[in-house]
C-alpha cells in the first residue's frame, strides 16, 4: 500500500487537473501505482489511473441498456491494471478490476480508467463506491448534476465524494436477503419474489442520512419506497417515493432522518414489479 495521503490539501488542484485529463489517452499515464487514502478508504492513483471517458453524452448515458452494450474489458487488461498497481498476491474477491468513471457516467474501457477496487463489502452485495455510482447516475439523468461534474467529483476522491452526496458509510452494514435477530440493533430484511435488499443502513441519528439499495431481477424495473417512523407517521422525507432501477436491476434511494424524529425501529417496503422487500433499521 502507499503512503496515506490527507484529501483536503490541493483538492482544488486535484480537481482541476482531473478536468484536463479524463478525456486523455491512457498511454500518457503508464507509471507504478500506489494506493492513496481517504477517511480510512484506499484511492486511485491519479498518475496511473486519472479517469478516461467516451465521448458521450448525457442522453446516451441514460438510455437503457447502455452500459452493457459498451463494457468490454478483457482479462488481459485487467492482468496489467493489477500489475500497475504492484499487486502480484491477492486472495478471491478481494479486488475487483473497476471503472474509476463508471460506464453509467461515461466512463471509458481504457486502462487509464480502470483499478483494483479493494472489495468492501460481503461477496453479492454492492460496494460503497456502486452506490454512489448508482446515485449519481440518478442525479445526472434528472438534471441535478452536470456530467462534468460527476466524472470529476468521483475520479478524483469517490470517498469524499460519497460522504458528500449520501452522507453516512454504508461499510460493513450490508445485510443479506433474510431475517436476522440479535442482541444489538441491526437491519433485519425479508423479501417476496425477484426483489432483495442488498444494503440498509443499520443505525442512524436524527439529522443523519439513511440509504436503502435492493436489487430486482427485472433490469429498469419500477420500485417505490415506503418508510414508516417509530411513531407510526409515514415519512414523506424528498428521495422516497418511485424511482427506477438501472440496467443491472438495482435502486437506490437516500433521505434524511428529521432532527426531531424519535428514536426507535423503523420499516421501510419496497414494492417493484417482480416482487417486493421489507426491513427495518433503527433511529438511536
Amino acid at each position: 500500500m502507499g503512503v496515506r495521503r490527507t484529501t483536503s490539501v490541493g483538492l482544488l488542484a486535484v480537481v482541476a487537473l482531473m478536468a484536463a485529463s479524463l478525456t486523455l489517452s491512457s498511454a500518457a499515464f503508464a507509471s507504478t501505482g500506489h494506493f492513496r487514502y481517504s477517511h480510512g478508504e484506499p484511492l486511485n492513483d491519479l498518475r496511473v489511473t486519472p479517469g478516461v471517458t467516451f465521448h458521450v453524452g448525457v442522453a446516451t448515458i441514460c438510455r437503457s441498456g447502455y452500459s452493457t452494450s459498451v463494457r468490454d474489458v478483457p482479462e488481459s487488461e485487467k492482468s496489467q491494471v493489477y500489475a500497475e498497481y504492484g499487486i502480484t498476491h491477492r486472495t478471491t474477491g478481494q479486488y475487483e478490476i473497476d471503472h474509476l468513471i463508471s460506464l453509467e457516467l461515461g466512463g471509458s474501457n481504457a486502462i487509464g480508467n480502470l483499478w483494483p477496487e479493494l472489495n468492501d463489502h460481503p461477496h453479492g452485495y454492492l460496494n460503497s463506491k456502486d452506490i454512489l455510482e448508482n446515485r449519481l447516475h440518478a442525479l445526472l439523468c434528472t438534471g441535478k448534476v452536470s456530467l462534468r461534474s460527476a466524472q470529476t467529483l468521483i475520479a478524483s476522491n469517490w470517498v469524499t465524494t460519497y460522504h458528500r452526496f449520501l452522507g453516512a458509510w454504508p461499510k460493513a452494514n450490508a445485510v443479506p436477503p433474510t431475517a436476522t435477530t440479535t442482541t444489538t440493533p441491526v437491519a433485519t430484511t425479508t423479501q417476496v419474489g425477484g426483489v432483495h435488499i442488498t444494503s440498509l443502513i443499520s443505525s442512524v441519528a436524527p439529522g443523519g442520512h439513511e440509504s436503502l439499495t435492493v436489487h430486482s431481477k427485472k433490469p429498469n424495473d419500477s420500485c417505490t419506497l415506503a418508510v414508516t417512523l417509530p411513531s407510526g407517521r409515514h415519512s414523506t422525507e424528498s428521495g422516497l417515493g418511485t424511482t427506477t432501477a438501472n440496467e443491472s436491476g438495482d435502486a437506490t434511494w437516500t433521505w434524511l432522518i428529521g432532527s426531531t424524529t424519535g428514536a426507535g425501529t423503523a420499516h421501510v417496503s419496497v414494492s417493484c414489479s417482480a416482487g417486493s422487500a421489507a426491513g427495518t433499521f433503527t433511529i438511536t
